[in-house]
């Protein structure tokens, strides 16, 4: 196994975090503040701490997936869950769906219907498994 050695010293303060997913171990440190610089008053307004002005949004993401902020968040914790879950000779498989009449699957009962359905017939074709699951927010399956 190859250690990466990127030569920066962290501040002997400074914490740190440490993940163990599997047979990773991830190491961060994160030196920006997390002190708050607005406090949100609604959907559209906020307050800026630094001046006491309100504010308004602007370009606010509607969906969160909008953000690529919070993407690269929701991919590191996919991968980590990933990393932890899986191993050399797992299966690996992502079902995908449309609705009869093509369009994209929107009904959450029927999808966790349909999917209990396929788990059964899964089960007996090839034993007891276990599985990961995660649900599209996207609106479609």
């Amino acid at each position: 196994m190859k250690i990466q050695n990127n030569k920066k010293r962290i501040n002997k303060h400074t914490k740190v975090n440490a993940y163990k997913y599997g047979n990773v171990l991830e190491m961060t440190n994160s030196v920006a503040s997390h002190d708050a610089t607005i406090l949100p008053l609604s959907g559209n307004e906020y307050v800026d701490l630094s001046t006491g002005e309100i504010k308004q949004f602007k370009n606010r993401n509607k969906l969160r997936v909008q953000s690529p902020v919070n993407l690269k968040k929701t991919f590191r914790k996919l991968r980590r869950i990933i990393l932890d879950n899986f191993s050399g000779g797992d299966l690996w498989v992502t079902l995908t769906y449309k609705q009869d009449n093509g369009k994209p699957m929107t009904d959450t009962a029927r999808v966790y219907k349909d999917f209990k359905a396929f788990w059964r017939r899964f089960i007996a074709a090839y034993g007891s498994s276990d599985y990961l699951s995660s649900s599209r927010t996207a609106g479609k399956w």
